[in-house]
């Protein structure tokens, strides 16, 4: 099993990819293929193996509230992430929005 702090790096560079492309990608074949291909490259950059990640992932699914942790420090990361980038480019980071009060209603696509 990968161990929690690296498994939040690569979530946290999954998670920026994927918005990446989200962004600048309108086809969803195309959007696919570029992520499996960003996601291979990420896990190799990680000296991860495609089934470890996914085994690993597995864990996590079978075992929501230590994925309700590791995904608590991966938005934390990527937070920091996006203050650190702000900071580069003079950007002054903006306040967020306090948390809805009450349930969220599910998106519908």
């Amino acid at each position: 099993m990968i161990p929690q702090p690296k498994m939040v790096r690569i979530l946290a560079d999954i998670h920026t990819v994927e918005a990446l492309i989200e962004q600048h990608v309108s086809y969803p074949d195309t959007a696919l293929m570029v992520f499996n291909k960003e996601q291979a490259d990420i896990l190799e950059k990680h000296g991860v193996k495609q089934e470890e990640f996914k085994a690993t992932y597995d864990y996590y699914l079978n075992h929501i509230a230590e994925m309700d942790k590791l995904y608590e420090i991966v938005v934390d990361t990527l937070s920091v992430r996006e203050s650190k980038e702000q900071a580069a480019q003079g950007i002054q980071p903006q306040e967020q929005d306090p948390a809805p009060a009450g349930p969220v209603p599910p998106t519908v696509n």
